[in-house]
């Protein structure tokens, strides 16, 4: 009898080891399902300063990990997302994210000038049997830098150019004063070296100068290259969305 009564408790103490561990099942593991809505800048307008124009998100490309970093889909158009792709198992950590374009494509295109780059990112859970709103707030991924020379400049130097010493050898020039350079600007020290030169077209009153110029994520950084009369000096401005700077080490002695 004894026996039997604690092979009884046996049963009993092992069927509660097995509620517990039930209990405790991640929830991905449980067959159970939600569901997500996706909205891109629902409160914000984008746009590209390139164009002046309102960018269309509906083909922001957003790719979807778990929590382990998984790659559930990649490189998906958002206005093309199905419901099967916004159908997922109930578990948390699930990673979004969405770009208009890849950092190749943002520094490649427009024949190398490169294009605005804009992503955005959030995290999420699904909840059994629910529908999880997420919201991503795309911005400006990538750095820009623009030139511009100003009238005393060009007066002094008609013939003038800003280089920039990498494999693209982008040209400033005064056939694309509006142009933008587009860089990747994933690490804090983003730069790009300029070779600023000009001249008359002959030998006096000459310029040829290299200056490295940091560029911020998220900002068109513009430089503004001007002459003045009173010192002989060339003054290299500088501008972003924080204000302006101009800096006497930054004043180029006439040759």
């Amino acid at each position: 009898m004894k026996k039997t009564y604690f092979s009884l408790i046996a049963l009993l103490c092992g069927m509660l080891q097995v509620g517990c561990t039930c209990e405790e099942l991640p929830a991905e593991q449980t067959g159970k399902e939600g569901t997500f809505t996706l909205s891109l800048n629902a409160e914000d307008i984008l746009t590209d300063v390139t164009t002046r124009g309102t960018v269309d998100v509906s083909s922001f490309k957003v790719n979807l990990k778990d929590k382990n970093n998984i790659a559930l889909f990649e490189g998906k158009a958002f206005n093309q997302l199905s419901d099967a792709d916004r159908t997922l198992p109930a578990s948390t950590g699930y990673q979004i994210s969405v770009e208009s374009c890849t950092q190749a494509e943002a520094t490649t295109a427009n024949d190398g000038w490169g294009a605005m780059r804009f992503t955005g990112n959030a995290t999420f859970d699904i909840v059994s049997d629910q529908s999880t709103p997420v919201k991503v707030e795309c911005t400006m991924g990538n750095a820009g830098l623009q030139i511009i020379f100003d009238a005393l400049f060009t007066a002094k130097f008609p013939i003038y150019a800003a280089t920039t010493q990498d494999d693209r050898a982008l040209v400033f020039k005064q056939a694309n004063p509006e142009a933008i350079a587009f860089y990747d600007a994933e690490s804090e020290n983003t730069s790009v070296t300029l070779k600023i030169t000009g001249s008359k077209g002959g030998w006096e009153d000459r310029i040829n100068v290299e200056k490295q110029i940091a560029l911020t994520k998220g900002k068109i950084t513009l430089l503004t290259i001007s002459y003045d009369e009173n010192s002989g000096y060339v003054d290299i401005e500088f501008e972003t969305n924080t204000g302006t700077e101009t800096d006497d080490s930054n004043d180029v002695t006439i040759q």
